[in-house]
């Protein structure tokens, strides 16, 4: 599964850095709205400039009276989220469908992603609209946690008591998300590699299949489990790089705009890598049964 994954990479390297630009197009286009926005209200007022070079103080005078516009910020950046995720259910299915099929040249590549993607489209939706469903469960797990740890984190006496409740409480939700992520990945993964010859599997039923096959094969939960220690890694590395460094006035922003979507661009290298070998590995499943009419067609 590693070895397919890493391969992945080095095979379609167009593909992926293709997927990193339309991310990068919309966070990048998120940005320049958020940014026009903040001019028009604070072009002209020296406390939010003040604020922006460092002085935290005149930063929180500027926006106390700019509720609207912290209002609008927040919804221009749900937007953004909301079209990447539409973005991603028609974009998984290219690159999985890439992944299974390996075709060889660039045209080729494009037409197999693109006949992926848009043939895969409506059944991703639904799953998607059930993970949302999903994850309903997940929040509530989170917010029993936290409730749980309330007494704890009132009781603590030092800030390693008030981690380790947080820690305690959080985990069940944790867990329970790599658990969920795992069967949604390897749903996508049957819904792509088995609807070419089984039209009538649909997002529900793959879902079902998946959550079996995890629970048949726990290597899946380990794979996902390794991404996310990655993924952790790198998040926790770049907090460290960044702690205590003064990126003060545009050209701060310019320089953690660079870090940062250098960092967006090595985590996207590693869901490739991580979708790569999850393919490898739903190879390995045995396909649904069919019907004895779709047998007979």
């Amino acid at each position: 599964m590693l070895r397919s994954g890493w391969r992945a990479v080095a095979d379609y390297t167009g593909t992926f850095f293709g997927l990193f630009v339309v991310q990068a197009l919309i966070a990048l286009g998120a940005a320049f709205v958020i940014e026009r926005v903040l001019a028009d209200v604070f072009a002209t007022r020296p406390l939010f400039d003040d604020g922006v070079d460092g002085d935290l103080l005149a930063l929180m005078e500027a926006l106390a009276d700019a509720s609207a516009t912290v209002r609008a910020i927040g919804w221009i950046g749900f937007g953004a989220i909301l079209l990447w995720m539409l973005m991603s259910w028609f974009l998984v299915g290219g690159l999985i469908s890439v992944l299974h099929e390996q075709p060889t040249g660039r045209r080729d590549t494009a037409r197999c992603f693109g006949a992926g993607a848009a043939g895969h489209f409506f059944v991703m939706l639904r799953l998607g609209v059930m993970s949302l469903a999903l994850h309903v469960i997940v929040v509530f797990v989170l917010a029993q946690g936290v409730i749980a740890a309330g007494p704890a984190i009132d009781r603590a006496l030092a800030f390693r008591d008030v981690v380790w409740a947080l820690v305690l409480a959080i985990t069940p939700a944790i867990l329970l998300t790599v658990l969920l992520w795992t069967i949604l990945d390897h749903a996508r993964v049957e819904l792509v590699l088995r609807r070419g010859t089984h039209e009538r599997l649909g997002a529900l039923q793959a879902l079902l299949r998946a959550a079996v096959f995890v629970f048949r094969r726990p290597v899946a939960l380990l794979h996902v489990g390794l991404w996310a220690a990655a993924f952790l890694g790198l998040s926790m590395l770049y907090a460290w790089a960044a702690w205590g460094q003064e990126m003060l006035g545009a050209s701060g922003a310019l320089a953690l705009l660079g870090v940062r979507e250098g960092l967006a661009l090595v985590r996207m290298g590693l869901k490739v890598v991580l979708i790569g070998g999850q393919v490898e590995l739903g190879l390995t499943r045995p396909a649904p049964p069919r019907s004895a009419a779709t047998e007979a067609e």
